[in-house]
C-alpha cells in the first residue's frame, strides 16, 4: 500500500483454453526447469533447478503461432495456427501445442459458432468447416471459411465464385456451386447462400468444407490468399468477435474499496451509495478492506464495517507493520522486517484481530515488498511499513496461516504492492520522475523491467535470486506446506499498471486458488498520479481492471480509498476535498454494478479492433455482461456473436464517456445470436444482455 504517496513467459494456449500465463511480448519461449517441461521440437536452456527458456529446436514446423503478452488484452481464447498453402493434406495433419506441452490434432477443436453465418468466400487456411452455404472457393488447398465466420465452411470445390446456392443448415459440405477454376484472386465476393444471418455449420472442425480443388498449389487458380478476406475475418460469414459462453474462467467475488488509514469515516449514506445497484450514483460494490494498527487495533470505521456488512459486502483485513520491538529497524515506519522471536506473537495477534472483526479473510502482510523511504521521489513520505523477504513469508505464512484457518477465516498471501513481484524478482520501470525512473526496491535486487523475461531475472542480484528477493509466488509454490497454507493469492497492481498471468510453472500452468487485487490507485510520480477527474482517467482505470480480469484472472478488484485525503492525488476515487464524481468513479461501476458476485468471465475470441478492448461474464440465470473500453478517439463499431449457449434477446449499453455517467441507453436487439457494439471514443459501455 502507498497510501501517503502518492510475464512470466507465456505457452501458446490450445483452441480449447484461454492463456493460461502470462508472455513477454518479445520472447514467445517457454518457460522451463528441464526439456520434459517443453512442448514437442523445444528444449530447456536453464540451469538444473532453475527456470530457463523452451527453445525451438532446428527442426521447423508449419503452424506459425502467434505470440500473446500480459500487456495486450483480452488474452485470446482461440488461436489459429496459419498453415502453410504446399498441400491441402498440411491442413488435415495442423496440431495446436497447449500447455504443458501437449499436442492435440484439429479434432479436439470445438469452438462454437453462433447460427447465422453463411457460407464464407474462403479466408486463410484454417481448420475445415462445417457445412453451411457454398464459399466462393477461398485459397487453393485451404479450407470454406475464415476464423470467426466464413460460414465454417461450404468452400466451394472450384476456386472461381459458385453461385453456391441455399444456405444448407445441415453439418455435412454444401457443394457451393463448382465454379471454373477461378483465377489468381479468388474471385469476387461470392453469393454463397443468403445474407447473414444463415445456418452455415456449428462447430468446428466439421466434415464439410473441405478444401477446395480448384488449381493447383500453390497458389492454384483458386487464389492465394483470395479475396475470402485473412484470419479474422472472412468476408462471408460472421467477421466479428464471438463471446463463448461454454469457455468458462475464474469467477467474480466482487469489487470494492478500502477504509484503513482514512482519517474519518465514510458514513451510513455513503456506504449505502457505493453498495448499493439502485440510483444513478450506485456503484454495486461488494468487499471492504480494513486495516489493523501495530497495535492489534482497528483502521477504519467500525460504522462503515457495520454498513457494508448490512450490505451484504465481504469484509477482509491486513496490516502494515508489527510492533517497533518486534522489527529489524526499530520502528514501525520505513520498512524493516519481522524478528523471528515475534513471528510466534505476531501471528496470533493477526488472527485474534480477524476473528474479532469477523473478516471473510484476512492478509498476514501488506505489501512486504515496499518500504516507505522519505527522500527518494517515488516514496516521498514515512508511514507503517514492514517487508518480508521471499524466505521470509514462506517462514511467516507457515505459523500464521493455519491460526487464520482455525478460526475459519480465509488467509490472503503475499499481497505485494506490484504484481510484478509475485511472479518474478524484476521490479517495475516508468515512474513520471526523469532521474528516478526505477520503482524504489526495498530487497535491492537491481534489476528492472515491467515484462518478465529470463535474461531480465539473470540480472538480478544473486541473493534475490536464492529467496532473498521478491518473486513470492515461486518459493510459496516451491514449499507446499507454505503454498498449501493460504487461500487467496493478493496482488496490487501498483507501477506496472497491469496484471501478470499465471505462471506455467506453477501448478502446470493452472491456477488453483482465486487472485484478488486489493489495492489500486493513481499515485504521485507514477502515470495516473493526477489530479485529474476527465475521461482519459476513467478509461485508463478501466483498462487496469480488465487487465486484472482478463490476463491475471482475479476474482476481485478493489479501489484504495474513496476520496483522496492527504495528497492532491488520485488515490481517492475522488479528488481531495470535493465531494464531484469522477469519471473513474463511473468506469469501475461499469463493472462493479452489472458484473455480479458469483459471475464468471467467459472466452472471448475473433476480430478486436486495436483500441478496443473487452470482456465477458454470465450469470447462472443466462444474464450475459461484456465490457468494451474505446481506448481511441474514433468510433468503433464491433459485431459480437454469443455462442455455446442460449443468447439473450437484447442487450442494454450503459456508457459513461466524457458527457454520460454510466447512462443507459436504447436496447440493442440481439438477431440470430449476434448484436453490433457502437462504442463512441473514450468510452466505457457495458452491454448488460437478457
Amino acid at each position: 500500500m502507498k497510501p501517503l504517496m502518492r510475464i512470466g513467459i507465456c505457452v501458446l494456449p490450445s483452441l480449447a483454453l484461454s492463456v493460461a500465463c502470462a508472455r513477454s511480448p518479445d520472447v514467445g519461449k517457454f518457460t522451463c526447469t528441464s526439456s520434459a517441461h517443453c512442448p514437442s521440437d523445444y528444449s530447456c536452456t536453464g540451469s538444473p533447478g532453475y527456470p530457463g527458456r523452451c527453445v525451438q529446436t532446428a527442426a521447423a514446423v508449419d503452424a506459425v503461432t502467434p505470440t500473446d503478452s500480459p500487456q495486450i488484452s483480452p488474452p485470446v481464447d482461440a488461436i489459429m495456427p496459419v498453415d502453410n498453402p504446399q498441400t491441402t493434406a498440411d491442413l488435415d495433419a495442423a496440431t495446436y501445442v497447449d500447455s504443458p506441452g501437449a499436442a492435440h490434432d484439429a479434432a479436439d477443436v470445438s469452438i462454437a459458432i453462433p447460427d447465422g453465418d453463411v457460407g464464407g468466400s474462403g479466408g486463410t487456411a484454417t481448420v475445415p468447416g462445417t457445412g453451411g452455404a457454398g464459399g466462393s472457393g477461398g485459397i487453393a488447398g485451404a479450407t470454406g471459411g475464415a476464423f470467426d465466420g466464413g460460414g465454417q465452411g461450404g468452400g466451394g470445390v472450384g476456386g472461381a465464385l459458385g453461385t453456391g446456392g441455399t444456405i444448407d443448415a445441415s453439418p455435412a459440405a454444401g457443394t457451393g456451386g463448382k465454379g471454373s477454376g477461378g483465377s489468381q484472386t479468388g474471385g469476387v465476393l461470392g453469393t454463397g447462400g443468403a445474407a447473414p444471418p444463415g445456418t452455415g455449420g456449428t462447430t468446428l472442425p466439421g466434415t464439410g468444407g473441405r478444401p477446395g480443388t480448384g488449381g493447383s498449389t500453390p497458389p492454384g487458380t483458386g487464389g492465394r490468399p483470395g479475396t475470402g478476406g485473412s484470419i479474422p475475418p472472412g468476408t462471408g460469414g460472421f467477421s466479428g468477435v464471438t463471446v463463448q459462453l461454454d469457455k468458462t474462467h475464474q469467477t467474480i467475488q466482487g469489487f470494492g474499496i478500502n477504509v484503513a488509514l482514512m482519517p474519518g469515516s465514510l458514513g451510513s449514506s455513503t456506504v449505502g451509495t457505493l453498495y448499493g445497484t439502485s440510483g444513478a450514483d450506485a456503484l454495486g460494490l461488494s468487499i471492504m478492506r480494513i486495516g489493523m494498527n501495530s497495535n492489534g487495533s482497528l483502521s477504519g470505521s467500525s460504522s462503515d464495517i457495520s454498513a457494508a456488512k448490512s450490505a451484504g459486502a465481504k469484509i477482509i483485513g491486513t496490516t502494515w507493520s508489527a510492533p517497533a520491538n518486534c522489527k529489524s529497524n526499530g520502528n514501525t515506519m520505513d520498512g524493516g522486517y519481522l524478528l523471528e522471536s515475534c513471528y510466534e506473537t505476531w501471528s496470533t495477534t493477526i488472527a485474534n484481530f480477524a476473528q474479532q472483526q469477523g473478516l471473510y479473510a484476512m492478509s498476514i502482510a501488506n505489501e512486504s515488498d515496499f518500504a516507505s523511504c522519505p527522500g527518494v521521489p517515488v516514496c516521498t513520505d514515512s508511514y507503517d511499513t514492514m517487508t518480508f523477504t521471499a524466505k521470509q513469508m514462506v517462514a511467516f505464512l507457515k505459523l500464521a496461516g493455519p491460526k487464520l484457518r482455525a478460526k475459519n477465516i480465509k488467509v490472503i498471501a503475499p499481497e505485494a504492492s506490484e504484481w510484478l513481484h509475485v511472479w518474478s524478482n524484476l521490479s517495475a520501470t516508468g515512474s513520471l520522475v526523469a532521474s528516478y525512473p526505477n520503482s524504489s526496491d526495498p530487497h535491492n535486487c537491481g534489476c528492472f523491467s515491467n515484462t518478465i523475461t529470463a535474461a531480465k531475472e539473470a540480472t538480478c542480484a544473486p541473493e534475490c535470486l536464492n529467496g532473498d528477493g521478491y518473486d513470492y509466488g515461486h518459493w510459496l509454490w516451491n514449499d507446499q506446506e507454505a503454498w498449501n497454507a493460504f487461500d487467496i493469492l493478493g496482488v496490487h497492481e501498483y507501477d506496472s499498471q497491469i496484471a501478470y498471468a499465471w505462471p506455467a510453472d506453477v501448478n502446470a500452468g493452472t491456477r488453483d486458488r482465486e487472485v484478488w487485487q486489493t489495492q489500486m490507485s493513481g499515485v504521485m510520480h507514477w502515470p495516473e498520479e493526477g489530479p485529474s477527474n476527465d475521461i482519459d482517467n476513467g478509461v485508463a482505470v478501466a483498462g487496469w481492471i480488465h487487465s486484472a480480469l482478463t490476463v491475471g484472472e482475479a476474482s476481485a478488484w478493489l479501489y484504495w480509498w474513496y476520496q483522496a485525503y492527504y495528497f492532491d492525488d488520485n488515490e481517492g476515487l475522488l479528488l481531495k476535498g470535493s465531494t464531484a464524481k469522477t469519471k473513474r468513479y463511473y468506469t469501475l461501476g461499469n463493472y462493479s454494478k452489472f458484473v455480479r458476485p458469483g459471475y464468471k468471465r467467459v472466452g472471448v475470441a475473433g476480430s478486436i479492433p486495436t483500441d478496443v478492448l473487452l470482456s465477458a461474464y454470465k450469470d447462472t440465470d443466462g444474464t450475459v455482461v461484456v465490457a468494451a473500453i474505446n481506448q481511441g478517439t474514433a468510433p468503433a463499431s464491433v459485431p459480437i456473436a454469443i455462442a455455446g449457449g442460449t443468447a439473450p434477446a437484447s442487450c442494454t449499453p450503459h456508457v459513461t464517456s466524457a458527457d454520460d455517467d454510466l447512462i443507459a441507453k436504447a436496447a440493442v436487439s440481439v438477431n440470430g445470436g449476434a448484436f453490433t457494439a457502437a462504442l463512441a471514443g473514450a468510452t466505457v459501455t457495458t452491454f448488460v444482455c437478457k
